[in-house]
């Protein structure tokens, strides 16, 4: 049996059972994505994306939170999807580098939207494993490769979570084994999403995530109707061309992809992201610069320089070079990608939230001004001391009178380390959606409506209480 069968085997079979610990995990991972979700409704990209499939139309199958359409299930995905990760405040997997839920959870809301279109309900409950599943295939999935994206160009988080979207949407389409293996092949051929997003600082960051959730849901239901994507002796995953060879240059560990699969989650590992709407390396330099400015009285006119220490490779080549134009980002996504603005908004205003990087916070001469003050000392021919946790950050704040100030900051809060519960999330979900509907009432019925997602007779009951765009 192949790795691709094992895992499309495992992911479809009505006897795999999540534990009590996952299934806490993936409700909160439910909430935590729609608080991303509800904060890029309106955003730039992702409200453009939903209009377009608005404008498409088509079968109503799904939800277009933005816009409060009914379209394809594989165009809500997208445009839902799109709307995660505007804000790039969805949950990740730190060590493999890779978003999480961004793409399953709006797949399969989509394609559960469409099975109960079709006349068939599906429970709360067989959402939620479901989700598991397909965020469980993106951990593993995303674990496996050795070569850094800094080298391949290939972003896991659209990779793999087309592959997680396409599992997720199986299972609630009830495909067979067989089946889910052709969704894993046509998955495969549908492949989007690389670092060059990153560096152009292009709607291309947001757009990947919706893409693959599109790609997930269709490749599930082209399986679905009898569409080829693979073949019993050659593996989607690591045959001569599958992924990890064509991706990753066929560097990769093939021993964590199905081992001890159902027993050991990996999905309990990720984190959520606090209310820092940038990329999570970024964020320990951040809790490191809030604390030194306290130190300093929160005046940003003291600072001479704040000194950023940057030990990781794929950190400084996503967030710090090259430094000259990250200190002057054009586009949010440049800004979201950058550690030398992200830690002088710290500095600046006292607290990082989505209101410093929209596109007329980008211009804050007094954010640009210590922006131009931040140093990065890179150490990038050591070992790097991330191993299994996100960059440490030692941050140095050299104010114009007076000592130093400096702090370390390992972990930030929402680290499995240092989790986030329910409730937290609750107060993210709740700051979502006031920044994205000021005066909107309808946060506690979510928040109600996720605690009890489990014992829904249908998703329809979630679906309904979901925030809708300006339309």
């Amino acid at each position: 049996m192949t790795t691709t069968d094992t895992l499309a085997g495992w992911a479809r079979d009505p006897a795999t059972a999540v534990p009590p610990r996952v299934v806490e995990r993936t409700r909160l991972a439910l909430l935590d994505t729609f608080a991303a979700q509800a904060a890029g409704l309106s955003a730039d990209g992702a409200r453009q994306v939903a209009d377009l499939v608005t404008h498409w139309g088509g079968r109503p199958e799904a939800t277009v939170y933005a816009t409060g359409a009914r379209v394809p299930m594989h165009l809500a995905a997208l445009a839902n999807a799109t709307c995660a990760r505007a804000w790039d405040l969805d949950d990740v997997l730190e060590h493999a580098f890779s978003h999480v839920s961004g793409s399953v959870v709006p797949a399969a809301l989509a394609v559960a939207e469409g099975v109960e279109a079709s006349g068939r309900r599906v429970s709360g409950r067989a959402f939620l494993t479901a989700v598991a599943v397909g965020a469980e295939a993106v951990c593993r999935l995303a674990l496996a490769p050795r070569a850094s994206f800094s080298v391949t160009g290939a972003s896991r988080s659209y990779e793999c979570g087309t592959f997680g979207a396409a599992l997720a949407s199986a299972r609630l389409l009830g495909l067979s084994g067989e089946r889910t293996r052709h969704a894993m092949g046509i998955a495969l051929s549908m492949l989007c999403g690389k670092q060059q997003a990153f560096l152009a600082g292009a709607h291309t960051v947001s757009l990947g995530q919706g893409l693959s959730a599109q790609a997930g849901v269709l490749a599930a239901v082209m399986a679905e109707r009898g569409l080829t994507g693979a073949a019993p002796d050659i593996d989607v995953l690591e045959g001569r061309f599958g992924y990890y060879f064509t991706n990753h240059r066929g560097l990769y560990d093939p021993d964590g992809i199905t081992a001890g699969l159902g027993a050991g989650w990996r999905v309990l590992e990720t984190s959520v992201k606090p209310l820092y709407p940038c990329c999570k390396f970024t964020h320990t330099s951040i809790a490191a610069t809030l604390d030194a400015m306290r130190d300093l009285g929160g005046d940003p006119d003291r600072i001479a320089e704040i000194e950023v220490s940057v030990t990781d490779r794929e950190a400084y080549d996503l967030a710090c070079a090259p430094e000259d134009a990250k200190r002057r980002p054009a586009t949010r996504a440049a800004a979201q990608f950058s550690m030398p603005y992200a830690v002088a908004v710290a500095a600046v205003h006292g607290r990082v939230g989505p209101e410093h990087f929209v596109p007329e916070a980008l211009g804050d001469e007094r954010v640009l001004d210590v922006a131009d003050r931040v140093v990065i000392r890179a150490d990038l021919d050591g070992a790097s001391d991330r191993g299994a946790l996100p960059m440490p950050a030692h941050v140095t704040v050299r104010p114009r009178d007076g000592e130093p100030v400096s702090r370390r900051v390992t972990v930030v809060k929402g680290h499995p380390s240092a989790p986030m519960d329910f409730a937290d999330v609750a107060e993210k979900f709740r700051a979502c959606a006031s920044f994205a509907l000021p005066g909107w009432d309808g946060a506690e019925r979510v928040v109600d409506t996720v605690r009890g997602v489990a014992g829904l007779a249908s998703i329809s009951a979630l679906v309904g209480v979901l925030p809708r765009g300006s339309g």
